[in-house]
């Protein structure tokens, strides 16, 4: 299927590993320009490099910035100011048991999954409006919809973004911007491997993705066809979620 995307341009948010990088080669994969941002300069540029040799004809820009600090966003807005899709992600806060969680903890995720995608979408959405079309996908969590205790951080932050994204959605539909979330179960990255350590017993899903096929679906929502789809929860977990809605 042809996504006509040929020539757009995204910013892709902590993409040098994981669900994020396999976001973002999907997208060049499909003649998308990318703009790659993580705070791990190292894997950033090897990542770069491989999306490079796999679409040698798209432009790939890597920054390493920390965006949930101003000046990492400023940083890489810099470089993509102007991006017809943002796919907003960040690394989860570190699971636990909430007793041992103190204020500036709950601010540190507020500030990575919350706050943060939304001062990205707060920078771009008006020039998505003003050219009258766009994508913005925020890489959330299965456990928004299946919340899970040891992910209380997570949880939280992630909910807030979503309830937020859930009124704005709708206020710019009309004009051609779709803004939707993706919400992965367990795949096989870094992040899952460190929840996994966490559980009792260190209980594995019986069930695991790959970051690729994860990475396929967030190109289609971004894509001409998902222009009918905005302000939803899409949850990519193997059937892991138990209800019917």
């Amino acid at each position: 299927m042809d996504l006509r995307l040929n020539g757009k341009r995204a910013l892709v948010c902590a993409s040098s590993k994981g669900l994020g990088r396999a976001c973002a080669l999907a997208l060049a994969r499909e003649s998308v320009h990318v703009t790659l941002a993580a705070r791990g300069n190292e894997a950033l540029q090897a990542t770069a490099a491989d999306i490079r040799a796999a679409a040698p004809k798209v432009t790939v820009t890597a920054v390493a910035a920390d965006l949930a600090k101003p000046e990492g966003r400023a940083a890489v807005l810099a470089a993509c100011p102007a991006p017809d899709i943002l796919v907003t992600n960040n690394g989860g806060p570190p699971p636990g048991d909430f007793r041992d969680w103190q204020r500036e903890d709950w601010i540190a995720a507020l500030d990575m999954n919350m706050l943060a995608p939304i001062e990205m979408i707060r920078a771009v959405l008006d020039g998505m409006l003003e050219r009258g079309w766009g994508r913005i996908v925020n890489i959330t969590s299965s456990a928004v919809k299946n919340p899970q205790l040891l992910l209380g951080l997570s949880n939280g932050a992630r909910a807030g973004l979503t309830g937020f994204v859930a009124g704005l959605a709708r206020s710019v539909a009309a004009q051609g911007v779709t803004i939707n979330n993706l919400l992965p179960g367990p795949h096989n990255t870094d992040r899952m491997a460190a929840v996994v350590a966490c559980m009792p017993g260190h209980a594995r899903p019986t069930r695991i993705g790959e970051p690729e096929q994860f990475g396929a679906v967030c190109a289609f929502l971004c894509s001409e066809h998902s222009a009918f789809i905005t302000g939803q929860n899409w949850l990519v977990d193997g059937g892991s979620y138990p209800g019917t809605l």
